[in-house]
């Protein structure tokens, strides 16, 4: 009966233990289906990255280069530079309060910045980038648990701020911004690789195992027209000018009028690119001679006698009966002086810079002529220059101006033009009438070695040789004679022209009291080639840019003429 019982009992388990069994089964078979099919990539995946080392293989930036004339050599101005970020891991660390007062004190970030940033659930936190050499040896030895070190690549300029509006930076996205590093990031970057390699459990390199790395290819580097020492010549002169003067802003620049080289390109407010993050006007990152657009004033009156002689209406010696103001529109046009000067040749015109002198060329030429010479010149279409954000300027079709509206061009109102388009249009006079192209890439070399280099390019002839020289005669005389008397250097015939713009109110009108300075000069004298451009904004006291601009050009053509031992003239 007992045995009876027990059979039966079996008979009562064993379809609970089948059951049991088939279900065990399923889960097996299903999690099997999940690891091997659903999961199949991820762990293929995870097997493959035991087996493998992969990696980004980051390219290294190309470099920026100036001339160095004295040594005959390039000179590295944007470069690159292994530095460490310092992070924290609070997970690790043991005593909150201790470790980061001590981290405090070697990186020279306040307490309550670390704090700022301290996040108990985080695993990394980054502190600072960029660490001296000092900091990082200094953090090692400290030996805080939970604090780490992580090296880093960061664009590095030597030279400080020096042709920083030309430069430009590379920001914390390694990203270049403004300048040469923008408009030349794709080549200046390059393009990373990646390390993929077979390796044993214990991440040694297979000898036949698969490798499908790809080397990363390095960024070109660049060589920049500008001269080292020029350069640091035009912006310590530049900056003194604005000390002086108590101005706002100010810009120069050289051009080898030959070539349309440009040797030096200074712009004021400047910055240093390594400490970027520090600026707080982003004004100082802008390139000032090619972006900023301005009414150029009486300086412009070189380019309206030049249309003039070059047309046939005038030569340097037609007389003009000047009464102290022309009406045109019911609008009167004077001189700045306001007075009244009689017969004038228009010598006399170019040197007083008489207003009334250069409307009655600008009526005998017409309206259409004047509008064609002034787009021969290059006056509301870019240089081309190889910069970004360059902007064209701005005036009016004949169609759309009345003859008054059209005779204040002629002496540099009603027109916008920026800093590179006038020194481009006293180069094309200054060489003997032909337009050359302005550039500031000397040449691009490639990591292979392969060099691009920029040849001078001859954009058209916009006057005769004849007109030409007239003017470049009656520019000296604005030097001796006229309002350019501070330009004057002993030994030397120096050409040039002033302007005093007044500053465009953007609601309309002028601003009070406020002008911009500006003279554009060179010499007349074999192999200096140099024509010199300086505008100086809204200087404090100083009404006439003869006072600003033209003695700031007098020293640059004065150091120019002995760097480059152009011997005297006179």
């Amino acid at each position: 009966m007992r045995n009876y019982q027990h059979s039966d009992i079996q008979r009562d388990r064993t379809p609970i233990v089948i059951i049991l069994f088939v279900i065990l089964t399923a889960v097996i078979a299903a999690r099997l289906f999940y690891l091997q099919v659903i999961e199949h990539k991820t762990y293929v995946a995870l097997a493959s990255s035991q087996h493998s080392l992969k990696d980004t293989i980051y390219a290294k930036r190309g470099q920026i280069f100036v001339d160095d004339s004295i040594s005959d050599t390039s000179y590295v101005v944007a470069s690159n530079q292994s530095l460490d970020l310092v992070y924290i891991n609070p997970h690790e660390i043991e005593n909150k309060k201790d470790t980061i007062a001590k981290l405090s004190s070697i990186i020279s970030v306040s307490l309550a910045d670390i704090e700022a940033k301290y996040d108990e659930k985080l695993m990394y936190i980054r502190i600072k980038h960029r660490l001296t050499p000092a900091e990082s040896k200094a953090i090692e030895s400290a030996e805080m648990k939970g604090v780490g070190l992580q090296n880093e690549n960061w664009r590095y300029y030597p030279e400080n701020s020096l042709a920083s509006s030309v430069l430009g930076f590379v920001n914390d996205e390694s990203v270049g911004t403004y300048g040469i590093e923008q408009h030349y990031n794709d080549s200046l970057e390059g393009v990373n690789g990646y390390l993929n390699e077979e390796v044993d459990p214990y991440g040694n390199k297979i000898a036949f195992g698969k490798d499908i790395s790809k080397p990363a290819v390095n960024g070109s580097d660049i060589y920049l027209t500008i001269d080292r020492y020029i350069q640091q010549k035009a912006e310590t002169f530049l900056a003194d000018a604005i000390k002086k003067y108590s101005a706002k802003s100010g810009s120069v620049i050289v051009m080898d009028k030959t070539t349309g080289k440009i040797t030096a390109l200074a712009n004021f407010p400047t910055f240093d690119p390594n400490k970027f993050t520090e600026v707080k006007d982003n004004a100082a990152f802008r390139n000032k001679a090619i972006s900023d657009v301005y009414e150029p004033g009486s300086v412009f009156k070189a380019v309206t006698m030049a249309a003039g002689i070059d047309s046939g209406k005038i030569t340097p010696d037609s007389t003009f009966t000047d009464t102290g103001s022309i009406v045109l529109n019911d609008n009167s046009i004077k001189n700045s002086d306001l007075k009244a000067h009689g017969v004038c040749t228009m010598t006399t015109v170019l040197s007083k810079s008489l207003n009334t002198g250069t409307t009655y060329v600008e009526q005998l030429m017409g309206k259409n002529v004047f509008y064609d010479y002034i787009k021969k010149f290059g006056f509301g279409t870019q240089t081309g220059i190889e910069l970004g954000d360059e902007e064209v300027g701005f005036f009016n079709k004949p169609e759309n101006f009345n003859d008054h509206g059209y005779a204040t061009m002629s002496f540099g109102q009603s027109i916008s033009t920026t800093p590179i388009q006038m020194v481009q249009s006293f180069a094309t006079l200054a060489n003997n009438g032909v337009m050359m192209k302005p550039y500031i890439i000397d040449k691009v070399v490639q990591p292979d070695g392969k060099e691009t280099v920029t040849k001078p390019k001859e954009v058209r002839r916009v006057v005769s040789e004849k007109t030409a020289l007239q003017l470049q005669t009656m520019l000296v005389d604005v030097v001796v004679n006229g309002h350019g008397f501070q330009a004057k250097i002993k030994g030397y015939k120096i050409a040039g022209k002033t302007g005093t713009a007044q500053v465009i109110d953007p609601n309309g009108g002028y601003l009070d009291g406020k002008n911009i300075g500006t003279f554009i000069g060179f010499p007349v004298a074999e192999n200096a080639n140099f024509v010199v451009l300086a505008k100086i904004d809204e200087p404090t006291g100083v009404p006439w840019a003869e006072e600003s601009a033209a003695p700031l050009v007098a020293q640059m053509l004065d150091f120019l003429l002995k760097y480059y031992q152009i011997p005297p003239t006179e």
